[in-house]
Parts: structure tokens; C-alpha cells; sequence
């Protein structure tokens, strides 16, 4: 896997991060740019036994987000959500459900670099079942369970926001945004 140097600015600091890029994506974006690009993404809400909610600290963006990143071609929405927790968190998990769909101006992304993307979000719900929780210290800096009342005081993914009930409730029907769109 390449990896992509992302410059970042941090009061007057700039950082230099490595993040993975994966060969499809690397090979779409010398296609297409830094244009928007609509992207397939997968994560998994973990609570602990206290309702907490297992996040990691985002490298690119300082950010605290779900364990997650995007599907590849050919593979299945829940093969991206064990593959991106593992990667990123060092845990074996098992899906036990769709927490939720989600999309639109929430989940658009300009990066850094450029890059514009627009993901399309199926969040699981899951739990551990092996490996040891650990950062991957590439592209997550920092794991650790957060409270439902400790998340607006973190710097977080804004489509957090609208998925908050469903990320931290211990079960219920599939969440996602209701329509806005008529003809």
C-alpha cells in the first residue's frame, strides 16, 4: 500500500501525516483528481459495558470518529467493517446488526490535499470478540470508549451529530435520514 503525505496546520505547526491510500483509490484519483468523488464507507459502533462508544482519534483531520473507512471494490459492506476495525484498532469483532444509513452534506469531506469525497456511511453495530485494542498510530492516534456526553466537547465527525441516538442506543429499529427530496 503507497502512502499519501498529507500536510496539516496546527497553530502555526505543520505536521506531515502518512496516510494509507488504497491501490483503487490511488488509481481513481490520477483518473478524476481532486474532483468529488462519491465513496462507500463502512463503521461499527462498540459499546462497552457502560454505553460507551469505542472511537479513535483521526490523524488527518484531529478528529474523533467511529472504526470505519471505506469499502473496496468486490467487497462485502460487512468484510469493510471487520477489515477497517481490525486495521485500525487491533480488535476482532462480530456484527451484530445495521446501527444505520447515512449520506449527504454531513458526510462531505475536503481533505488536506485536495481531495473532495462524499460517503454513503453504513454504520454496524458490533462487539468484540478478540485481538487487543491498540491505535494504529497511522491512520488512528488514540482509542479509547466516549460517553454520549463527553462527544460534543471532542472534535468529531459531523455526521455524528445526526446519527447520535442511533450510536448510542443499546439496540431499536435500522436509523437513517428521512427524505427531503419530491419530484
Amino acid at each position: 500500500m503507497s502512502l499519501l503525505i498529507i500536510f496539516m496546520l496546527q497553530v502555526n505547526v505543520v505536521r506531515f501525516i502518512s496516510m494509507p491510500l488504497t491501490g483503487y483509490l490511488r488509481e481513481l484519483r490520477k483518473k478524476v483528481g481532486h474532483d468529488l468523488l462519491a465513496l462507500p464507507s463502512a463503521a461499527v459502533a462498540i459499546q462497552d459495558d457502560q454505553g460507551r462508544v469505542l472511537m479513535g482519534l483521526h490523524s488527518d483531520r484531529n478528529i474523533w470518529v467511529l472504526p470505519g473507512g471505506l469499502i473496496e471494490p468486490g467487497e462485502t459492506p460487512a468484510d469493510g467493517a471487520l477489515r477497517e476495525t481490525w486495521e485500525e484498532t487491533g480488535v476482532l469483532i462480530d456484527l451484530t446488526g445495521i446501527l444505520g444509513v447515512y449520506g449527504g452534506n454531513e458526510l462531505i469531506v475536503d481533505y488536506v490535499n485536495g481531495d473532495r469525497a462524499s460517503y454513503v456511511g453504513i454504520i454496524f453495530r458490533g462487539k468484540i470478540t478478540g485481538g487487543a485494542l491498540k491505535a494504529d498510530g497511522v491512520e488512528i492516534l488514540d482509542v479509547r470508549y466516549v460517553a454520549r456526553e463527553e462527544l460534543p466537547a471532542l472534535p468529531h465527525a459531523r455526521w455524528l451529530d445526526i446519527a447520535l441516538d442511533a450510536v448510542f442506543s443499546r439496540g431499536g429499529p435500522v436509523d437513517f435520514q428521512r427524505p427531503t427530496w419530491t419530484p
